[in-house]
């Protein structure tokens, strides 16, 4: 009884917990787990619930500052937000799984209506504005991007339960971008709530105040078919969708 003990103690004394989790999740979730246990050696890896490798600490730490140093090359330089690339790549990863995700796609209205009668900088200033907004107002969980120019990107994995509070926290961005974006004309056409600026082809006309569409697509975990060109292709024809809506707002559901 007492060999038994003391074996029992010296095998306490050297095993040290580790977070499981599966070799095909992405590295956020390892990243995660191993933030969440600092004493950790490492992470222990599975397949189909076997075990298959162990990811040391150190290797854990290079990822992360590698993927620091990708996040920092492929920031936009105005907003600060990831770009392109991080975009495509969080797409592949919706392509590549079963699970529930909820996307947006934003497209500022009016923008280079704005941008000429207002100049570039505070053309600057209405980009960053929408940014600093998706920030404040999108729960961590959100990825947020920017795809270039006047054009924004979030999206969620969610469950069913949540769907609905994180598509109205989508739907608030929009009239609150509305809203403050007053602020960045002058009194004169705050008063008139329109500017007078020209069209593409030359002409003098008169433009609604800056607002913002949004192209809302919840993809389900039903949902097969759910490659990137898939996804393209809906966000295209429905944010010409969204900008014909009064609410600015398309919602669609892959089946």
């Amino acid at each position: 009884m007492t060999n038994y003990s003391i074996k029992k103690s010296k095998l306490k004394n050297i095993i040290q917990p580790c977070g499981i989790t599966e070799i095909n999740c992405n590295m956020s979730t390892i990243i995660e787990l191993f933030s969440n246990n600092p004493h950790s050696k490492g992470i222990i890896l599975t397949h189909n619930s076997k075990y298959y490798g162990f990811l040391s600490a150190r290797a854990i730490i290079t990822i992360m500052n590698e993927e620091n140093l990708i996040h920092a090359r492929e920031q936009n330089p105005l907003t600060k937000l990831p770009g392109n690339s991080m975009i495509e790549k969080y797409l592949t990863e919706v392509s590549a799984n079963k699970n529930s995700y909820i996307l947006c796609y934003f497209d500022l209205d009016n923008f280079k209506a704005f941008n000429d009668a207002y100049g570039f900088r505070s053309g600057d200033r209405a980009i960053q504005l929408f940014a600093d907004i998706m920030r404040k107002n999108l729960s961590v969980e959100f990825f947020k991007a920017h795809i270039g120019g006047d054009d924004f990107f979030a999206a969620t994995e969610c469950k069913d339960e949540n769907q609905e509070a994180y598509i109205k926290s989508l739907f608030k961005i929009v009239q609150k971008f509305s809203d403050d974006a007053r602020e960045l004309y002058s009194n004169e056409d705050k008063k008139r709530g329109c500017i007078i600026s020209s069209d593409r082809e030359g002409n003098k006309k008169e433009f609604p105040l800056l607002s913002v569409s949004a192209s809302v697509l919840v993809v389900r975990s039903q949902t097969e078919k759910r490659g990137i060109d898939i996804l393209n292709a809906i966000f295209s024809s429905q944010k010409k969708v969204a900008k014909k809506e009064s609410s600015h707002i398309s919602l669609s559901c892959m089946l």
